[in-house]
């Protein structure tokens, strides 16, 4: 009888290939923590404690936490490629989707991983995977302890609860570039203060709801919340809408910021973040209250501009959509579903334009309850054949009041104006906007005592040339200018 002839290969991957590749998947330092401190939330983490070493020959990154730890089998599996299916159903509370993180952020920084762990039973267990050991075995090889004593004094004790897990990231070869001179340390460190912020930024919920407390070198990392930047000024919340994708619930609710020339020094250096305040414009992503995307439009087609660096977007969705939002491996990129796009892109563009409005009038844009009232602005933009222009405002009560106060003479007064507007230095005006180090100031920005006075003269001007007081103090009211100050009136 004829053998049977197999229908199918098997192609397994060369390991040290394999692993190589995946040290590539465009990690920084800041994403690979945070990849794995999702691991230590998952695990029920309170507490998580980050240390490092900088010493020629002996440099180091520590994780500690005092989630629920593993017991032999879980530590093996999380040591293997690919131990979880990304299609399966997950709890609510897993970070997780690819079973890469570990080992793909771990080996984006490093040539060896070290894993120790404690569960409740209080047994402990170790397993090291090492580059340099896969690539001279050929396999999937992990060591049953520590590589060496150096590995082990690393690791320490644990030192937050019974149990608990220690991730030791040791051979630096991509986080540190040279050796561990003076400059490199230099350089060192001011990648963790880099950190500090991406964790605060990324972990904000966790954070100020009190569920985690991230620390390095037992300084607390404090949380970064983008769409909170003052408590004098707090950011505009607009309408929240509420959408859904096979019955679960995704929540869209936009912010406009205070234009920065209301904040103080300390707040405009937060609203900066780490990437600048054009930069970090546009939608945040959080699944699962965990940060994805921080600013940018995802793949819709708005580009970023200055005019709308003061909206932001918050988006929450749980992870069983992950498969619909296409979230990548290291959980920093996303795409919108189709199904729900043009919804999403139509509340962006209402909450983008609200934001100009407020940038470009300096802050003025006021939420008004009841009837709708129209605001009367100096200055007014046309557009004609696709150039815009700008212009004094010649219907202006003040403008018209002093044309007709002049007679014959209104003229001169009109053409001023218009050379005022034809020399208006626009584009040192636009510089200066996008330098974020600018702060501009407008004359009478600090003076709220003299555009009172501005407004009680123009009030007698207005009465005395016959107009009712109340439909005069209405005009002036109108104006937007004026509104910043009527509390004070």
């Amino acid at each position: 009888m004829a053998k049977t002839q197999s229908l199918y290969d098997i192609v397994r991957p060369e390991p040290e290939s394999l692993l190589q590749s995946a040290r590539s998947f465009g990690y920084t330092i800041e994403t690979a923590l945070a990849d794995l401190i999702d691991n230590s939330i998952t695990a029920g983490a309170s507490r998580i404690n980050i240390t490092f070493g900088i010493e020629h020959y002996n440099s180091f990154v520590r994780i500690e936490d005092d989630g629920k730890g593993m017991n032999e089998k879980e530590l093996l599996n999380a040591l293997k490629m690919g131990s979880f299916n990304p299609l399966n159903i997950r709890k609510e509370t897993d970070l997780g989707r690819f079973g890469l993180g570990l080992k793909t952020a771990s080996f984006s920084q490093c040539r060896r991983l070290t894993v120790k762990t404690r569960n409740s039973s209080g047994k402990e267990f170790v397993k090291c995977l090492d580059l340099d050991i896969v690539a001279k075995k050929r396999d999937w090889v992990l060591l049953r302890g520590f590589a060496d004593e150096q590995s082990e004094k690393n690791s320490g004790e644990f030192s937050l609860k019974t149990s608990g897990t220690i991730v030791l990231l040791e051979k630096l070869d991509r986080l540190l570039e040279n050796s561990a001179d003076k400059q490199e340390k230099e350089h060192f460190f001011r990648k963790f203060d880099s950190v500090r912020k991406h964790l605060g930024l990324i972990f904000h919920r966790f954070i100020e709801s009190g569920e985690i407390a991230i620390n390095i070198y037992n300084e607390a990392i404090t949380a970064v919340n983008p769409f909170h930047i003052s408590e004098k000024y707090p950011s505009a919340e607009l309408q929240e809408e509420q959408l859904s994708i096979g019955g679960n619930s995704i929540s869209i609710q936009p912010y406009i910021l205070p234009h920065e020339s209301k904040l103080s020094d300390d707040e405009r250096k937060q609203i900066q973040i780490t990437k600048g305040l054009t930069d970090h414009q546009g939608i945040y992503l959080y699944r699962n209250k965990r940060l994805i995307s921080d600013g940018g439009w995802l793949d819709l087609d708005f580009r970023k501009k200055e005019s709308q660096r003061l909206c932001r977007i918050a988006i929450d969705i749980p992870n069983t959509l992950d498969k619909e939002w296409q979230i990548d491996v290291k959980k920093a990129s996303a795409k919108i579903p189709d199904n729900i796009r043009k919804r999403v892109k139509n509340i962006c563009f209402s909450a983008i334009e609200k934001a100009v409005k407020v940038y470009t009038h300096r802050g003025a844009y006021i939420r008004r309850k009841g009837g709708k009232k129209e605001v009367i602005y100096l200055w007014h933009a046309k557009l004609k054949r696709g150039i815009k222009s700008y212009h004094v405002n010649e219907k202006h009560p003040i403008f018209a009041l002093l044309t007709d106060f002049m007679a014959d003479n209104g003229t001169i007064f009109r053409d001023y104006t218009r050379l005022l507007a034809e020399a208006i230095p626009v584009s040192m005006i636009v510089n200066d906007f996008a330098d974020p180090s600018t702060i501009i100031e407008t004359p009478l920005q600090n003076h709220s005592e003299q555009l009172i006075e501005i407004f009680h003269v123009a009030l007698k001007v207005l009465t005395e040339a016959g107009l009712d007081e109340k439909d005069a103090v209405s005009q002036l009211m109108s104006m937007d200018v004026f509104q910043k100050i009527a509390p004070k009136l």
